[in-house]
């Protein structure tokens, strides 16, 4: 016969296979069902015990309420206590057989009614032998056997026999029933067990070809766990991260090759030593190794635990790794896998970026800040007239360079909110406020795109929160509005304070949010459609600033949108109704009396640039109701009153001792016939509208004279020329501005004189500006009011110690000069 007449073929294999798989089902089964057998005996056995006891306390218990009975009626025929005594034994033992006897029925429900019933007859029958036993002690004899003769308590007693009779012969039925089937499953057992002898010379037979397949199969997978172990370990040793192995306790078991390559020490030198000698961790002690490194508190790793820790190579040399441990479950218990890996060039990277932005922050904004100051002074005429063509390119130059700001802006604050650097000045605000402030901020790009913005009356929002940050988030949506409304679009503003929150919404009349990209329009760097840069502007960047800071207060920012109906952009922050916002006032407060609330808004708001706070009211009698409750620097009077004529009011002004000699301001459309009724009324200046703001900052000039508010001294400390050049240009219609360009000249110039004001820069070729501020304070004389004016950001925490920190790349030279005025009139009125 040749070799392959002894190989089995497909089927033969499929055969065998098939046959042992039967016996070894049969066999289980046949265990199986032995197994039950018996379970079943033992449960019949139990339950004939159960059946005996319980019938047992069933008789015992009908025994007890009749020698109750028979104790009952000796005492009260014969009335010597001796008879009570089987009454007492049997009110004893009835306490005690009756809640045993309710919990052998506990899992048979009919029986626990019966019981249930039985407890209730048992209780009724005490009663009736209860109250013959009062009626003999109180009434005699005869009395209590009228109180037995009355049939309560036999009635009570036949009762309790029909019931323990019933009960009796449920259990005896019960009984009966699982006689019967166990009996039908004994036979049926029989018959299996007789089957049981002819399978085993089949068991014998297959147990002899499974040994020889198993002792086949055991070389093959012995085979293959050794090839795995063997691919494990080379994975486990060319691995670039250092691996470890650690016992319950936290000493090391094993290690790869790049833990001894990364610790210096060798595996052996290592075995069984505590995981402190390469980790900053407490030494092994009482606690466990889980709880030293701080798990939670049932002391498991569960799901894993990454730290970040201080290593220490054999040399002493530290440096910082990431370790993660996860939980290894062995027959010993549950031991501990540590990867480590060295995360010291991902710190230096992490300084390398904080560096970058350091250096960003300063060496792009500050020469940011000087285009875009020189193209505003050009822009404004301080170098002439320039022609037409000439304006525009000014134009196109002073845009971009705002569009550059924006763009850095924007970089430099996302890598503060990735990397928690970002700081809030909370305070209470105003969510109208700041609506109002954001538009005035969109206002000039709304009217170069031909859109209206309309802030909804409503009544005020209080809030608690950084205000230039959450302008920065309503200026973002006002401008995306913007950018996607037609020429001739609105877009409206509305502020409502709701039952928690106060809500500011911007909607638009552009086309709407496409559904596509609803999804990811807070991500970074997202846009509608890949021509949107171009076409619109932007980083796709401001959204998602925008959101990270109205969650930095504790709200949210979220949209509705329908195609071809523009969007609604909704700000919701914490409502902060136990608040008032307060408004701080530094500089003089003037008085404007104008009945037209838009030339008044104006009018104020051209003064708030300038330092001024200023209230607006709209009629004579609310004008001297006003200097009756206040004091003001000055007032500024409109000649057309609904219920006065101006120069009534300012005679009546100048007829007052404690309004005789206030500076007043006309502003009117009728000049002329006001100078002639007016000629002898002292006042200052006469301004016609329409008016511009220089002419408005002439009338403002002759105030300051009146109040004898000189001319400031400034101190400009600043290591750049072009920014002390624009600075100084630009302040120099209301200061004396003089400069120092490092600390060492600014020391040396506040030597030999005193400035009104410092505007200072932080980044200074020999030290920080901040090491200027211990020099300001004189014995006797008030502390010089200090501007920050910078590319870098200052901590808020140290912002108490100045009066206003302005960064450069956001803060326009309008905003330097507003600071400036407000400071120094401030310091300057009395």
């Amino acid at each position: 016969m040749t070799p392959s007449a002894y190989r089995s073929t497909p089927l033969q294999r499929a055969g065998i296979v098939g046959t042992v798989i039967l016996i070894v089902a049969g066999l289980a089964f046949m265990g199986l069902e032995l197994r039950r057998e018996f379970e079943r005996g033992r449960e019949l056995r139990a339950a004939v015990e159960r059946s005996h006891a319980a019938r047992s306390e069933l008789l015992a218990i009908f025994s007890l309420m009749q020698d109750a009975e028979t104790g009952q009626r000796g005492y009260i025929i014969t009335g010597e206590p001796r008879f009570l005594s089987p009454y007492t034994n049997a009110e004893r033992r009835l306490s005690v057989e009756l809640p045993r006897l309710r919990a052998a029925y506990a899992d048979n429900p009919a029986q626990s009614a019966s019981m249930r019933e039985l407890e209730t007859l048992i209780d009724r029958k005490q009663q009736a032998m209860q109250a013959a036993l009062s009626a003999r002690d109180v009434s005699g004899r005869e009395a209590g056997i009228a109180a037995v003769s009355s049939g309560r308590g036999k009635a009570a007693m036949d009762q309790i026999r029909i019931v323990v009779n019933r009960m009796v012969a449920a259990d005896a039925q019960a009984l009966a029933a699982a006689t019967r089937m166990s009996d039908a499953r004994t036979a049926r057992t029989e018959r299996l067990v007789g089957l049981v002898f002819l399978l085993l010379i089949a068991v014998v037979a297959a147990t002899t070809i499974l040994s020889w397949r198993y002792l086949r199969t055991r070389r093959i997978l012995l085979d293959e766990v050794q090839a795995t172990a063997a691919r494990q370990e080379a994975i486990f040793d060319s691995a670039i991260d250092a691996i470890m192995t650690l016992n319950p306790s936290g000493t090391i078991e094993t290690m790869n090759a790049a833990a001894v390559r990364m610790f210096g020490w060798s595996a052996e030198a290592l075995g069984r030593r505590d995981i402190a000698i390469l980790m900053d961790l407490p030494q092994n002690g009482e606690a466990g190794f889980v709880s030293r490194l701080g798990a939670n508190a049932d002391g498991s790793l569960r799901e894993g635990l990454v730290r970040e820790l201080t290593a220490i190579r054999k040399d002493g040399a530290k440096f910082p790794v990431d370790v993660a441990f996860s939980p290894l479950p062995l027959p010993t218990g549950i031991h501990v896998v540590a990867v480590v890996r060295d995360i010291t060039e991902r710190r230096r990277v992490e300084e390398m970026k904080q560096q970058f932005v350091a250096t960003v922050s300063h060496e792009l904004r500050t020469p940011l800040t000087s285009i875009a100051g020189s193209l505003g002074l050009l822009a404004g005429g301080a170098a002439g007239q320039v022609s037409d063509q000439a304006m525009r390119l000014i134009s196109i130059a002073q845009s971009n360079s705002q569009r550059l700001v924006r763009l850095i802006n924007d970089i430099l604050d996302i890598e503060k909110l990735e990397s928690g650097q970002m700081t809030l000045d909370i305070n209470p605000v105003d969510l109208r406020d700041i609506a109002t402030r954001s538009l005035d901020s969109v206002r000039g790009f709304a009217d170069s795109v031909g859109v209206s913005l309309d802030l909804v009356e409503g009544p005020p929002g209080p809030v608690m929160g950084d205000a230039d940050r959450l302008v920065q988030v309503v200026v973002n949506l006002l401008s995306n509005a913007t950018k996607f409304s037609p020429a001739g679009g609105v877009v409206s503003v509305t502020v409502m304070p709701e039952a928690r929150i106060a809500r500011l919404s911007v909607r638009d009349s552009g086309p709407g949010v496409p559904e596509s990209f609803r999804a990811r329009i807070f991500s970074k760097f997202a846009q509608a459609d890949g021509s949107d840069t171009r076409q619109r502007g932007g980083t796709g960047l401001g959204l998602a600033i925008a959101r990270e800071i109205a969650e930095r207060h504790g709200g949210r920012l979220w949209f509705e949108s329908a195609p071809g109906e523009g969007a609604s952009f909704h700000l919701d922050l914490p409502l902060a109704t136990a608040r008032t916002i307060d408004v701080k006032i530094d500089g003089p407060r003037l008085l404007i009396v104008e009945d037209d609330p838009d030339a008044a808004e104006v009018l104020r708001i051209m003064l708030d640039q300038d330092g001024f706070d200023a209230r607006v009211v709209g009629s004579a009698g609310e004008a001297l109701d006003a200097v009756d409750n206040e004091k003001f620097a000055a007032v500024l009077v409109d000649l057309q009153l609904p219920d006065a004529d101006g120069i009534g009011l300012i005679r009546t002004l100048r007829a007052r001792a404690d309004t005789l000699d206030i500076p007043v301001v006309v502003v009117s459309a009728d000049v002329a016939r006001g100078k002639a009724r007016g000629r002898s009324l002292e006042v200052l200046d006469w301004l016609e509208k329409p008016f511009d703001q220089d002419r408005l900052r002439g009338a403002i000039t002759a105030i300051l004279r009146r109040l004898n508010v000189g001319r400031p001294v400034i101190l400009h400390v600043d290591d750049d020329p072009d920014i002390l050049t624009v600075t100084a240009a630009t302040l120099a219609g209301m200061a004396d501005v003089r400069t120092a360009d490092s600390l060492s000249s600014a020391r040396a110039a506040l030597a030999s004189w005193r400035p009104d004001l410092i505007i200072l820069d932080l980044g200074l070729p020999d030290g920080s500006g901040l090491e200027l501020l211990p020099d300001l304070g004189e014995p006797g004389a008030p502390t010089i009011p200090v501007v920050v004016y910078s590319a870098q950001e200052m901590d808020a925490v140290l912002g108490s110690s100045v009066e206003a920190v302005l960064v450069k790349s956001s803060a326009s030279l309008t905003d330097l000069v507003r600071t400036v005025r407000r400071l120094t009139l401030r310091n300057a009125t009395p």
